[in-house]
Order: structure tokens, then C-alpha cells, then sequence
């Protein structure tokens, strides 16, 4: 059973084939963290946005529709999420507004200071160094723009089997705030918020 578990923390990770692209369709459980996430935002409709792990590009979606004079853009780490989110979003794509591309968080296609807003839900978990993602993250942002990182409640994740498999690193909203200040982000802070499912933390900081 354990090895099924550890199959799917991998396939979360980085979804990839046919159970990867059932994973994508699963995915919009998140829905509603994602929207908190990008309330959180306050996304301006001149805005240059990026996010971090798009998934199956649902908030890529509604990222654009917020910043329908500025840009956005995505990376992430699977391929079979690529094709997902650039299908689902192919309206914005072709007018030029909305950019995904396959790779890490590790290393950020983007020139400095390229975006006012970066976020990514449910992504920091899988992290290998976490500290390195942030700073690259940081260098991609504007000066004073914000970051936003949602995670699902550490207490609730770790009565999940696929969390015990190696494959995830659980946080607390003030171990991610510590993580950000560590990174040199400003103003860092969490809220919480109770969802149908869940207990969603969004742990928020400034350039």
C-alpha cells in the first residue's frame, strides 16, 4: 500500500502520463485555495504575474482575466501540465498575453525584475531547496511586488499517507513566513482560511 501512496506523491509532484493527466483533472480540488490565493493578490489589470507550479492552468486562467492589460506567465515541472494548461488557456496565449513554459523554479526563465505578482499553490511542498527557489523568485520580482504561497494545513497533510513517503515537506504558516524572511522578502505573514475540504494557509511577503 505504501508503495501505491508513494506512486501518487510522486504523480503530485510531477504528474506525467495517463495517471498524470487524471492528476490534472483531480487537481480542481485547488480551485478554491486559488482563488483565495489570487484575492490575496490584488492582482491590477496592468499587472506582470507569474506562477510557479500551474498545474492544469486554472489560475493561470484567472490571473490573465485580472491583468487583461499587463502579462502572465507560468513554469512548471511537468510536461503532461504544460500541455493541460496551454490547451485550456489557448484564447490568451494566441493574443500574446499569457506565456507557459516546461521547467523549474530552481532556475526561472526571466529576466530581474520582470513581475509585480508571483504565486503557487500547493507547489512548496515538493521543493528540493527551498531557499535557493525563493531567492530565485525574489530576483524575477519587481521591487515592492508581492508573493504569495498557499499550502494546505500541515496538520491536516500529515494524517495523509502519501505525505509520510519522502516525497513532501509539510509547513506551518510560520515556518514558511521564517523561510521568506530568511530569503530577504519584506512584510512576510500568513492567514488561514477554512475551506469545504480543508484548511488552506497563504503565507504572503514583499520584495
Amino acid at each position: 500500500m505504501m508503495g501505491l501512496s508513494h506512486t501518487l506523491a510522486k504523480q503530485l509532484r510531477q504528474p506525467s502520463g495517463w495517471l498524470g493527466r487524471l492528476i490534472g483533472f483531480a487537481l480542481r480540488i485547488n480551485r478554491e485555495g486559488i482563488d483565495w490565493t489570487i484575492r490575496l493578490l490584488e492582482i491590477r489589470p496592468t499587472d506582470h504575474v507569474l506562477e510557479v507550479g500551474f498545474g492544469s492552468g486554472y489560475g493561470i486562467q484567472n490571473a490573465a482575466a485580472l491583468a487583461f492589460r499587463g502579462r502572465v506567465a507560468g513554469i512548471d515541472f511537468s510536461e503532461t501540465m504544460v500541455r493541460q494548461a496551454r490547451a485550456r488557456n489557448a484564447y490568451v496565449r494566441a493574443g500574446g498575453r499569457v506565456d507557459l513554459t516546461h521547467g523549474e523554479a530552481s532556475a526561472l526563465p526571466y529576466p530581474d525584475n520582470s513581475f509585480d505578482k508571483v504565486f503557487a499553490t500547493n507547489v512548496v511542498y515538493f521543493w528540493q531547496d527551498q531557499a535557493a527557489n525563493l531567492k530565485e523568485l525574489r530576483r524575477v520580482m519587481k521591487p515592492g511586488g508581492r508573493l504569495a504561497l498557499y499550502v494546505i494545513a500541515k496538520e491536516e497533510l500529515a494524517e495523509m499517507k502519501i505525505t509520510r513517503t519522502g516525497v513532501y515537506t509539510l509547513y506551518t504558516g510560520d515556518e514558511l513566513v521564517r523561510l521568506l524572511a530568511q530569503a530577504g522578502f519584506h512584510n512576510a505573514r500568513f492567514e488561514t482560511k477554512s475551506e469545504r475540504f480543508r484548511t488552506g494557509v497563504c503565507a504572503l511577503a514583499e520584495k
